[in-house]
């Protein structure tokens, strides 16, 4: 292919200038410039029989000499150290001493390649764990420099600091990197990043990577549920009625609140009767607690899929859990549309005999209707009476006193 005339005179000039040369060599990397080393004789020897105790799970023995040691060079001092910093780091409840002795080699800054390479990636990892991530963060970049290497764990220990660090863009990142590099998956990085959309309320982008999550991990239940929930923060109700569903049907919902907002997906999808099911079912299985709430919530659902009797039935029953007389006005109003007159005047009794009634004149008149329409008018006309005095329902109540009094007439009762 022709070089561009408008290159050419630039080439040529540079040419002729010997500004073009061959590439430079590559930079060493600072672990192969790094010579293994070999410390003292004296103090080899004391690593040695250190070294075999350890072998021998002889821990607290193998520290014993290896603390005893009095170095007279750096190096010794490094690799002592650095060995006393790794028996403790095995240790329970002893990380900061193990971190003490493990930066003093590192300080030191002379050990050879794979050691001084461990060294700081043990004290990365000892940080992440006793939750100092800038430390982490600043050690794990220090191995990086070192080795010139990248590795799938490191990134998203790092990721993970991140996040932990609430700085969710570097968090994010950092695990794109980890899952880059994995030869089989790992769902951490996924999980990280999916955390980190979430709480910067990302939650489209949350969802997407819920999606890579199941698609990676089929089998995992929990990420099912964990998708769900995702496409309900981000009101693609749809999407998580279908995925809740799925990890209903194959057994995967474990809390009670799970089973709630399953049933909760289908009312608001549409489809009361089948929430209703859903939460009569939780509710005799015992998968969530039967209390007010919950047996309330379940009236509610039969009432708006219009299973009259159904919703009935459990207003009753929160009312007698409760005894608040909005359950029973409830279950006094959907009674009368059944024309089940007798059961809604026992309904507004206890109403009335209840707590939280917000208005008296409400229920007289609820009352008075019932007694109408069994024909019980002296009743009714007693009620209705009553209802006057409530300033909510005084109106309506005196033009039903005289439709009352007419039909009384014309049935030959009196009313008074």
């Amino acid at each position: 292919m022709a070089i561009k005339s408008k290159l050419l005179p630039a080439l040529l000039l540079s040419i002729a200038a010997g500004v073009i040369s061959t590439p430079a060599m590559a930079a060493k990397c600072p672990i192969d410039e790094r010579k293994s080393r070999a410390v003292s004789e004296r103090v080899g020897k004391k690593v040695q029989k250190a070294y075999e105790l350890y072998s021998n799970e002889q821990v607290d023995q193998a520290l014993q000499i290896l603390l005893e040691i009095k170095t007279s060079s750096d190096f010794d001092k490094a690799y002592v150290a650095r060995m006393i910093g790794s028996l403790y780091a095995g240790k329970d409840g002893k990380v900061d001493t193990a971190m003490k002795h493990l930066k003093v080699a590192v300080d030191i800054n002379q050990l050879g390649g794979s050691d001084h390479a461990n060294a700081l990636k043990l004290i990365a990892d000892l940080s992440i764990s006793e939750r100092k991530f800038d430390d982490a963060l600043s050690y794990y970049n220090q191995w990086m420099d070192f080795t010139c290497k990248e590795d799938v764990n490191v990134y998203l220990r790092m990721a993970s600091a991140y996040y932990e660090k609430k700085q969710y863009p570097q968090a994010i990142s950092f695990a794109d990197k980890s899952i880059a590099m994995q030869t089989k998956p790992n769902k951490a990085p996924f999980s990280l990043k999916m955390g980190a959309y979430y709480e910067t309320k990302q939650y489209k982008n949350a969802a997407k990577m819920a999606e890579e999550i199941v698609r990676n991990f089929p089998q995992d239940g929990r990420s099912w549920v964990q998708l769900a929930q995702m496409y309900m923060l981000s009101e693609d109700y749809k999407k998580s009625l279908y995925t809740m569903d799925v990890a209903y049907r194959n057994g995967y919902l474990e809390k009670a609140s799970e089973y709630k907002m399953l049933a909760q997906l289908y009312a608001q999808n549409d489809i009361p009767l089948q929430s209703a099911k859903i939460q009569e079912k939780y509710l005799k299985d015992g998968m969530v607690e039967r209390d007010v709430n919950t047996v309330a919530m379940l009236a509610n659902t039969y009432h708006q899929a219009k299973e009259i009797d159904k919703a009935v039935t459990y207003y009753g029953e929160a009312g007698k859990m409760s005894n608040n007389a909005k359950h029973y006005m409830r279950q006094a109003g959907l009674l009368m549309e059944k024309e089940r007159y007798q059961e809604a005047k026992a309904a507004i009794r206890s109403a009335m005999d209840g707590t939280g009634l917000k208005s008296i004149g409400e229920a007289q008149m609820l009352l008075a209707q019932a007694h109408f329409y069994l024909g019980e008018f002296k009743s009714a006309y007693k009620a209705c009476f009553a209802a006057t005095k409530d300033s909510k329902t005084a109106k309506n109540a005196k033009s039903w006193l005289t439709y009352i009094e007419d039909t009384a007439k014309r049935n030959k009762v009196s009313v008074r």
